[in-house]
């Protein structure tokens, strides 16, 4: 099997995520908080400080954990006391849909920008660090979808001038599923959505406006363990290295897959989609994530997927990929695009692989 859709679930993991989860399940939690362990044995700091040099953040106290980033997002969501909300059109439906399903009134505390570090449906990287210039100029906060450039894309929080990052676990940063988490800065007041034990200070029931808690109930410490080891092996190799590797081979596939007669490609350029403010975005078409998402003339996305996995055994993605607003300005809707996803596992043999199967598929219409 060619496994092409590492944007929704990577694979395969490191040897050392599968023997870190192993290790952990055998042997007594590493917990601070609910042992007698000493500090320097919990996971939970060691993956807070391993995050914190990926992400570039200085205050990694600030990052917390829970099951993934729609958890994430619908905690941020639920515990900010917003006036407005302006979300990019490439957003996911973890973004959209707590937003128009959330029928509490607004106050007037924030106003938030959300915008996806990386388009899981084109690829496009947005220029964050304008993003946040600009929003913060107009009295916003920003909030960074990094689900899929987490591992993949260098990300640098407090260069940008990040207020909320999201992440998941189980894509680039090699991490099982149901781990993910979230960085909030320092000074936002964010109400947590759960309440429970947490190990710290059981003499506290009632918490004092603002000194909030926001990891509580048994955290998933056998997840997180292979989620550390994940980041691991990215800090190891580097996020840079990884990223360009990932960079010369999606574009090598997108020259590749335009080359075909009937295969439509869809890029940064082909989407109306305007940024937050109104502005096109500016960027580098030679800058973009690992996602290629294209379609055959004449023949249906589930199709082509069909083709693919069964008689060429390569495993991508069909569809909206979640995202439906993008695709209304890219013409797509409402069968959506076939998306190839790469991970630094994938080889060009791979690509030349699916290429060929493509080239196939449209000459035999």
């Amino acid at each position: 099997m060619i496994y092409l859709n590492n944007a929704a679930t990577s694979y395969p993991k490191p040897p050392s995520v599968v023997q870190a989860m192993t290790e952990a399940l055998e042997h007594a939690p590493k917990s601070a908080l609910r042992s007698n362990l000493t500090d320097s044995d919990n996971v939970l700091t060691g993956l807070r400080q391993q995050l914190g040099r990926l992400f570039h953040i200085n205050d990694w106290n600030r990052i917390f954990f829970c099951s993934s980033a729609t958890d994430a997002i619908n905690r941020v969501l639920g515990g900010l006391r917003l006036s407005t909300i302006e979300v990019s059109r490439d957003n996911h439906n973890s973004v959209l849909r707590p937003l128009m399903n959330d029928t509490r009134p607004r106050t007037s505390h924030f106003a938030l920008t959300i915008v996806p570090h990386c388009s899981n449906v084109t690829g496009e990287i947005h220029n964050i660090k304008r993003v946040c210039q600009e929003a913060h100029a107009l009295g916003r906060i920003v909030m960074v979808d990094a689900a899929q450039s987490a591992g993949s894309i260098p990300i640098d929080v407090d260069g940008w001038g990040v207020d909320i990052l999201v992440f998941t676990g189980h894509k680039a940063l090699f991490g099982p599923t149901g781990t993910g988490g979230y960085y909030v800065r320092r000074g936002i007041d964010l109400r947590p959505t759960q309440f429970g034990g947490t190990g710290r200070d059981s003499s506290i029931i009632r918490y004092e406006e603002g000194d909030w808690e926001y990891e509580v109930g048994t955290q998933n410490l056998v997840g997180l363990t292979g989620l550390s080891a994940g980041v691991a092996y990215v800090l190891q190799r580097g996020v840079e290295n990884i990223y360009h590797h990932l960079l010369e081979e999606t574009l090598w596939l997108i020259k590749a897959l335009k080359s075909i007669k009937g295969v439509r490609v869809y890029e940064r350029s082909d989407s109306k989609r305007l940024n937050s403010f109104g502005l096109m975005e500016e960027g580098n078409e030679e800058q973009r994530g690992s996602v290629v998402s294209f379609n055959i003339e004449g023949l249906k996305p589930s199709d082509v997927g069909y083709i693919l996995q069964n008689s060429y055994g390569i495993t991508v993605r069909t569809g909206l990929h979640c995202a439906p607003l993008i695709h209304e300005d890219l013409g797509t809707a409402p069968l959506g695009t076939v998306r190839a996803s790469l991970s630094c596992f994938n080889t060009r043999a791979d690509l030349e692989t699916l290429v060929d199967a493509v080239s196939n598929i449209t000459s035999s219409l």
